[in-house]
């Protein structure tokens, strides 16, 4: 289970940036709704690598059992 600092760390992370660009495209502002979805695949993408890396590191720090 993932601590609850973590978890609110993540959701700032991947939904402030989403409700900025999403306000940006819905204010007609010129920016297009394709910008939107790319840098959303750039941030989920980026999460789940941040989120491998941090898991291998976990399991590599785990002490083994002589197994």
């Amino acid at each position: 289970m993932l601590p609850r600092s973590f978890i609110a760390v993540l959701a700032i992370a991947l939904g402030l940036p989403f409700l900025i660009l999403l306000a940006l495209v819905s204010s007609g502002s010129g920016v297009s709704p394709k910008a939107l979805t790319s840098v959303l695949n750039i941030l989920v993408l980026s999460s789940f690598l941040i989120l491998m890396i941090f898991e291998i590191k976990r399991l590599v720090d785990q002490p083994t059992d002589g197994h």
